[in-house]
């Protein structure tokens, strides 16, 4: 089975910072700018966390179809097969699309919860 790489998480970095620069006394016209800033990069880093869920999750659709192919294998398969072994190989072909199949539906509920908090955020944040 494949490594995953590791998947992007939602940092707390940014409530962190948030609740520091709380503490400053900042006059009201710095405190704005300094907030519609902090919008903006959250905005960001959405959509830069979108991006990559919907990466993986494409990545998970091409190697479901590789292994399909793989998995192809199956209609040369007879009762009297001599090799046992093919049929451990389909198993774990099978096993390793439904873990790809599970990551990717994964991804997706990841990108719909990021796509939400994204609507929630200024749109004027582009890439």
């Amino acid at each position: 089975m494949e490594d995953q790489p590791a998947r992007p998480r939602d940092s707390h970095l940014l409530t962190r910072v948030r609740a520091v620069l709380g503490t400053l006394e900042l006059d009201c016209r710095c405190r704005g700018k300094l907030d519609a800033a902090l919008e903006r990069f959250e905005a960001l880093e959405t959509r830069r966390q979108l991006r990559a869920v919907i990466l993986d999750a494409r990545h998970q659709a091409e190697r479901i179809a590789a292994l399909l192919e793989l998995v192809g294998e199956i209609d040369s398969l007879t009762t009297d097969e001599a090799d046992l072994g093919v049929f451990d190989e389909i198993a774990l072909l099978f096993a390793d699309i439904g873990s790809a199949a599970a990551r990717g539906a994964g991804d997706m509920a990841r990108a719909r919860s990021l796509a939400a908090a994204g609507s929630a955020t200024p749109r004027d944040a582009e890439d």
